[in-house]
């Protein structure tokens, strides 16, 4: 509940403020000196839709947690869309004006020797500080939302496929070019019934010809009939060996408030055996000894392990039961944060493989170069990771959570192949 308050009046003072600040630049900017309430400065306020905005939020956002209708998600996250194309924008125009002003009023005072112009000697193209604003303003609030729109349009669903070569000296010869694809965090209540566009992605990996495919987590926001119809379209993966998941934090309907028990306890069961309709083996604090040409390796699975507020059913020690002397080790754990709390410090997994992040659907990837809100929040929050001979990919996940919308962070398939030999990692 406290939380839930805390969201709803940080939403309404941010709203408030934005509205009020934007409001007197607009007064300022002004050759008038107008009423208040009339056009068209009075109908800065009556169209600004911040009122609509943050009562619309405080019923969504209490629904989510008594609603039984995964439809309420998808309301939400439109509603939250909405909002953004708005807000974020004005933000910009807003910080825009008052960066870039005080830029212009510099350069105004100043030739390019550093001396005071003469301001009437006409050597100078002349442009008022209220025009030179309005462009800025109109620029600077419009770079948020075309992102945005674009993340919508197209960025949720611009698949991309991130391929990584990992060597170690101890991987069975039979398992030498093992291809192991990795997807994470669908949310399939999100998705609102896109099969074609997850069919687009079935085709993605089914041209890989994947010896495994790892789905780590986040099947669904909170409620099993997500997953109903779905099976149409994963039910079509191919691998080899075998297509493995397990659970993530979102799978236990934790977010939402149950009539009983009881019923909490059915969404449950069903979710877990929503895995198995869709074709894949849910390892749940297990483990599945792989065997080929003499050879072995493991594959084990925990329950999701996160640091609060994200809830911890994960027991890594029992996943491990049975496979102490397997050579070769992956683990499938979906909260990354568990790998440098437990996984590292207490074990000797080769590969783990790890989703939750998001890469919280906005940042900016160019040449190596990565940046993202998620950095301020998990220290392991996209690609490849290693400590000492231990390793852990992190994927961006290929669906979407809170905002339909994926902003320079496309929805991710992870291609890993294992070699054997000297430790080593080649991104390709």
């Amino acid at each position: 509940m406290k939380f839930t308050l805390w969201a709803f009046v940080g939403l309404v003072l941010y709203t408030v403020l934005i509205d009020f600040l934007l409001y007197r630049l607009i007064l300022k900017n002004s050759d008038e000196h107008p009423s208040h309430f009339q056009f068209p400065y009075g109908a800065f306020w009556h169209y600004s839709i911040a009122t609509f905005f943050i009562f619309a939020f405080a019923i969504f956002y209490s629904r989510i947690t008594v609603t039984h209708s995964s439809a309420t998600y998808v309301y939400f996250q439109w509603f939250m869309m909405a909002y953004m194309l708005i807000y974020i924008p004005k933000t910009f125009y807003y910080v825009g004006d008052k960066i870039l002003g005080k830029f212009h009023k510099v350069k105004t005072k100043f030739d390019d020797n550093g001396k005071i112009k003469r301001m009437n000697d006409g050597k100078y193209p002349k442009i008022s500080r209220k025009k030179f604003l309005s462009q800025v303003g109109i620029i600077t609030a419009s770079l948020p939302f075309i992102s945005l729109l674009f993340g919508v349009m197209k960025g949720r669903f611009n698949f991309s496929k991130k391929y990584t070569k990992l060597s170690f000296p101890n991987l069975p010869n039979s398992f030498d070019g093992l291809k192991i694809v990795q997807i994470s965090d669908l949310h399939l209540g999100s998705l609102n019934s896109n099969y074609q566009e997850m069919e687009e992605v079935v085709k993605l990996i089914n041209a890989e010809n994947p010896d495994i495919i790892c789905f780590t987590g986040d099947l669904v926001n909170n409620f099993y009939e997500e997953t109903i119809g779905w099976e149409k379209v994963f039910t079509q993966l191919k691998a080899r060996v075998g297509k493995y998941s397990i659970m993530g934090n979102h799978d236990y309907g934790d977010y939402s408030k149950w009539p009983s028990p009881k019923e909490k306890a059915e969404n449950l069961q069903n979710i877990k055996d929503a895995h198995q309709r869709l074709g894949f083996k849910l390892l749940n604090n297990a483990s599945s000894v792989i065997e080929y040409n003499g050879d072995t390796i493991a594959m084990a699975g925990v329950e999701n392990w996160g640091h609060p507020p994200f809830p911890r059913y994960g027991n890594l020690e029992q996943a491990s039961e049975g496979i102490e002397n397997i050579p070769f080790k992956i683990l499938m754990s979906h909260d990354p944060d568990h790998w440098d709390a437990e996984v590292v410090p207490q074990t000797n997994y080769d590969l783990t493989l790890a989703g939750h992040t998001h890469g919280m659907q906005f940042g900016l990837e160019f040449k190596g170069f990565q940046w993202s809100p998620a950095k301020y929040k998990f220290k392991r929050w996209a690609g490849l990771y290693q400590a000492d001979k231990q390793f852990l990919y992190v994927n961006r996940g290929l669906g979407y959570l809170g905002m339909p919308a994926r902003v320079g962070m496309p929805p991710e398939i992870t291609i890993i192949e294992l070699t054997r030999g000297p430790i080593s990692n080649d991104p390709m």
